[in-house]
């Protein structure tokens, strides 16, 4: 048998291969991993945006079925809606308006956050259920939440919860005016 002296030389990695290797490797995983961290960041925060838009739809989707049964539209303020409608239990006032516990009755807007609420019947500040929480006031300071051109009223809420914000506009056409 012959031995080739060129074949019998043990090759192996030296360090500085190695350190190449899992430094390359590191950067890898490392960018990997930061990829993913941020892609679950976005989900969250679509999520989030996802769960007030829903919420904020709800809540408009209400106040304009309330609204399109409308028998008449009692006053129209900046900060509230009062209307006589049938929601199924007979002729009732009824009034969708922007509450905060600090504030007296808005406008002006004092504070910066306010609970969308309907009140029946009883439509002193404060009463009703809250339709949604979380409305920023309007800004610019002048501008109007609710509003009305014609035979159209325009309720226009932006809801902030955390770093998410989303705003909605909806008109309404009362059918019964």
């Amino acid at each position: 048998m012959i031995i080739d002296p060129t074949r019998s030389k043990k090759k192996g990695l030296t360090l500085i291969e190695l350190l190449v290797t899992t430094a390359v490797l590191s950067i890898l995983v490392l960018t990997v991993g930061y990829t993913f961290i941020i892609g679950l960041r976005l989900w969250n925060d679509g999520y989030d945006r996802s769960d007030i838009r829903t919420d904020l739809s709800q809540a408009l989707e209400l106040v304009s079925k309330n609204l399109r049964q409308a028998k008449s539209i009692d006053a129209i303020t900046a900060g509230s809606i009062t209307f006589t409608a049938d929601l199924g239990d007979g002729d009732d006032t009824y009034r969708i308006y922007m509450y905060n516990a600090s504030d007296t009755e808005p406008p002006p807007y004092k504070q910066n956050t306010y609970q969308l609420r309907r009140a029946k019947t009883t439509v002193t500040y404060g009463s009703g259920p809250v339709l949604i929480a979380n409305v920023k006031k309007p800004n610019p300071p002048n501008a109007k939440p609710f509003s009305q051109s014609g035979n159209v009223i325009t309720i226009d809420l932006v809801v902030e919860r955390g770093d998410q914000t989303v705003a909605m506009r909806t008109n309404v056409r009362p059918r019964s005016l």
